[in-house]
Order: C-alpha cells, then sequence, then structure tokens
C-alpha cells in the first residue's frame, strides 16, 4: 500500500493535474517546448487558435505570472498555445525554432492560428513568417511593444560608458546585440521588402506609462524621453510598423501592456477578419540630450558634470550591479543629498540596481556625485535634462547655427563582429557627423562626448550614443539620433 501511495505521489509530480487558465505557471523555460492551455469545451470555428510569444529575458510564464491573459483568453472561448524560445538569442536562431514549432501547432489545431507576440517576440515572430515560411501558418500578428525598429537601451549596453555594467548583467547576448538600432536597420530593410511579409496583416499596441519615480522602468523611461513618449523600455514610435493597423497609444508600461485585464479587451477587437481601425498618429518628441559615463569602481569615483542656467530639473541615475553603495550628490554651492530611492532595474540591464534622483531648480555651476563601496562595482552614471538649451544643441547638431560657443567632441567607437569586440578608436574633435573611420563590416557603437559653453559662457555636457551596421557589402544602416 505505501509502495502504490508513493508511485501515486511520483506520477503527481511529474504529470500533474491540469488546473484552470492562470494557475499553471509556463512551461518551464526550454527553448522549444509549446503547451497548450486549458482545453475549450466547444471551440468556435470563427476564433482562431491564438499562440503567445514571450519577449526579451522571459519564458512563457511571462501570460501566467501575475497575469491573467491566459485566464482571459479561456474565459472569451480561445483555444491557446505557448511556447518558450531562447530568451537571450538573437531573432534568427529564435525565428527558426518558432517556425518549426509553428508546424506543429498548425498541425495540432488543424487552422491557422493568431500570433500575440510580447517586446522582442515580435521580431521573432516576423523572423519566423517571413525569412523561414511560417507566414502560411499564421492568420494575422498582434505586437505588444514589440521594438521593431530597436532599442536605444541596447545602444547604450554596448556604447563604451555603459559595456562594464551590460557585460557584467549578463546582458551583453546576442538578443541585446540584434536589438541595437543600427542592426534593426539593416533587419527591417530585408524584412519589410520580402514578398512574404505582404502574406500576414500586423497589429501593434503600445504604450507610453514609464511608471513613477523610484519604479523598476523609471530609468529606462526617462533616458528614452528624449526619442520620444515610450513604455520605460520600447520608444512608442520604435513600437510602430508603417504598415500595421497601429492602435492609439494605451497608458502601458512595458509591464502592463502583456497583463490581460488590462489589454485583452482591446485584442479582442482585432482577433475576428473585420478590422476597420485607425492609424495612430505620433507627436514629435522634444529632444533631450543626458550626460553619460560608466566604468569600474573598486572603492571610490567620483564624476562632475555642468548644469547650465535655466535648468528646469535634473534626473540623476547611478546603475550599478549592486544594491549596496554610499551615493552622494553635492551641488555647486557645496550642499550635498544622499536622498536617492533604490529600485532594480529592468529590460536591457535586468539584474542590476539604480540610484536615483530628482533635483528641481539645480543650481547652475559644476556638480559631482560620488559612489563609496565595500566591494568593486561597474557602474553607469546617467543625467539627463530638462532645459531650454537642448533646442540650442538640436541646432548645433543639424548644423542650423547656434548661440553655442567652444563646442568639442570626442569619439569613442567600438566594432563588433558577431557580437565580440574587435576594434576601439578615440578620436578627439571629431565631426557630430562624420564617421569616416566606419567602413569595415561589422556593427559600431560611437559614443560621442560633447562639451561647450552657452551664450553667457556656462559651461555645458552632453553624450550621444550612436549605432550604426556595415554589412559585407560596406552599406551602412543607422537611424541616426542627431537627425531622426
Amino acid at each position: 500500500m505505501k509502495k502504490m501511495a508513493l508511485v501515486l505521489l511520483v506520477l503527481l509530480f511529474l504529470f500533474p493535474l491540469g488546473s484552470h487558465a492562470g494557475g499553471f505557471k509556463g512551461g518551464g523555460g526550454d527553448p522549444g517546448y509549446w503547451f497548450t492551455g486549458d482545453p475549450v469545451e466547444k471551440p468556435d470555428p470563427a476564433k482562431p487558435p491564438l499562440v503567445f510569444v514571450h519577449g526579451l529575458n522571459g519564458s512563457s510564464a511571462a501570460w501566467f505570472d501575475e497575469n491573467d491573459m491566459a485566464e482571459q483568453a479561456w474565459k472569451s472561448g480561445y483555444e491557446t498555445a505557448f511556447i518558450d524560445l531562447h530568451p537571450d538569442k538573437d531573432m534568427d536562431d529564435n525565428g527558426a525554432l518558432l517556425a518549426a514549432k509553428l508546424r506543429e501547432m498548425y498541425d495540432h489545431f488543424g487552422r491557422k492560428v493568431i500570433l500575440i507576440s510580447y517586446s522582442k517576440g515580435g521580431i521573432d515572430s516576423q523572423s519566423a513568417l517571413i525569412r523561414h515560411d511560417a507566414y502560411r501558418y499564421v492568420e494575422h500578428v498582434i505586437t505588444l511593444g514589440t521594438p521593431h525598429y530597436g532599442s536605444q537601451l541596447a545602444d547604450l549596453a554596448y556604447s563604451s560608458w555603459a559595456g562594464w555594467l551590460a557585460d557584467i548583467l549578463g546582458q551583453q547576448n546576442d538578443a541585446v546585440y540584434s536589438l541595437q538600432t543600427g542592426y534593426m536597420k539593416a533587419f527591417r530593410e530585408q524584412i519589410d521588402s520580402h514578398p512574404n511579409r505582404q502574406k500576414t496583416e500586423y497589429f501593434t499596441l503600445a504604450g507610453n506609462k514609464i511608471g513613477g519615480f523610484g519604479s523598476v522602468l523609471f530609468f529606462g523611461g526617462i533616458y528614452l524621453n528624449m526619442f520620444g513618449a515610450n513604455d520605460g523600455a520600447v520608444v512608442e514610435k520604435n513600437a510602430r510598423l508603417p504598415y500595421a493597423v497601429n492602435l492609439d497609444t494605451g497608458s502601458w508600461d512595458h509591464f502592463s501592456i502583456i497583463k490581460g485585464s488590462e489589454t485583452f479587451p482591446v485584442l479582442k477587437s482585432l482577433l475576428g477578419t473585420d478590422q476597420n481601425m485607425q492609424m495612430n498618429k505620433l507627436t514629435k518628441e522634444n529632444r533631450s540630450y543626458p550626460y553619460i559615463r560608466g566604468g569600474v569602481n573598486e572603492g571610490l569615483t567620483e564624476e562632475e558634470f555642468a548644469v547650465e542656467k535655466g535648468v528646469e530639473e535634473i534626473t540623476i541615475h547611478w546603475l550599478s550591479n549592486h544594491s549596496s553603495g554610499n551615493i552622494k550628490l553635492t551641488d555647486p554651492h557645496g550642499k550635498a543629498t544622499k536622498d536617492f530611492s533604490l529600485s532594480k532595474t529592468a529590460d536591457v540591464f535586468a539584474g542590476g540596481y539604480a540610484h536615483s534622483a530628482v533635483i528641481k531648480n539645480p543650481a547652475s555651476g559644476k556638480w559631482k556625485i560620488t559612489s563609496s563601496v565595500k566591494q568593486k562595482e561597474a557602474f553607469l552614471f546617467v543625467v539627463t535634462f530638462d532645459s531650454p538649451l537642448d533646442q540650442q544643441i538640436e541646432k548645433e547638431f543639424k548644423a542650423q547655427g547656434s548661440s553655442l560657443a567652444n563646442v568639442k567632441t570626442a569619439v569613442r567607437s567600438i566594432r563588433y563582429q558577431n557580437g565580440k569586440q574587435v576594434e576601439k578608436k578615440e578620436l578627439r574633435s571629431a565631426s557630430l557627423h562624420a564617421l569616416q573611420h566606419v567602413q569595415k563590416a561589422g556593427m559600431y557603437s560611437v559614443t560621442i562626448d560633447v562639451s561647450g559653453q552657452t551664450a553667457d559662457r556656462v559651461p555645458f555636457n552632453r553624450t550621444i550614443i550612436r549605432s550604426v551596421y556595415v554589412n559585407d557589402k560596406g552599406e551602412r544602416f543607422e537611424y541616426n539620433p542627431l537627425s531622426d
């Protein structure tokens, strides 16, 4: 009797009983594993099965853990399937894997499916459908917060200032590498002109909520503000496709856009075949260039930066791979503050910690920030400015004439091939636009440090990150932050 009970216990452990949708916690993260959700009693032929594809650093558990997406689909009478892809591989590897599994799902359900793809999962989905002919098994695709044009946070992760931290956090991987905006520029030109692209209809959802001060998405949201409205991880305009039906932006952040209670009511309007949605119109962003530094701190590190007159607000972020650290900010009058919030970092910098502070109406002049630690840390220091000077900097960058004086640039360039660093260069007094050294094939991260003076001779500092991909034919691909 005891042996029988033991056998039953082992069987229950290996083959747990099915649960209601929302209670199951995913497939364990094994790449290529897929499973169906709770069975629908009488599947409706008018309701295609839904296949859910997770994003960067994720797994199928994203649709279940603190998320009722699976339950919402089940209650609405949809058959469902969930798949685990590689959390750290690029769209080529994941696209091939997803295409093979979509064939299996098509055979299982006996009809085409609808893909609901989150974040990078939308890019993996397009790779599967277009490069690997999986359009045959898919009716249409809905993307949630997908960086179709890349991630400026990925650009930052591969820059000379942030590389130490991103590498230690394990975020310099194939997935993040492929999300750099230069790499994605090349991907988009190949994908959008491919004949398979027109064989599937696309719909996009984007969010514009970054979360409050000290939240997990606060750093990403503040940094990305210079590129436009964003959800804390993806810029709204990057989440759109020119040939898709782009729904109006919702008040979602990058984590809430995947929640069933938040977005499934919107998805339901797209799950039929007769959609007449209006295209979303984007508003022009107000550019705001940051100042960035980073590296290794083995005990005490001090960084200085200038704040010009007329700045309404600065936001300070000190990111590192440790939560401990004594951070102190000192203004030009010698007044110090240690009032920093501490939060975990997400998305491209997942696994790190951010000390953040917001200073309203900061005094102009030289500021400094110090970090005292007991253990070695990799750090990234970013300060953003709400300043009227940004308009003058914009004119300077576009050679339209400005009132700025003594503008100087220092350029640090890193060339990667297949994700590995193969070359570094430093150029002094280089042009903001002329990158003659960017010629060899590879992925380039170009960091431009700009310094100068305002019209009233007050110093300023800014940093620009450029991402350029050069293919084997010598063709360049870039979303230029100086002109886009």
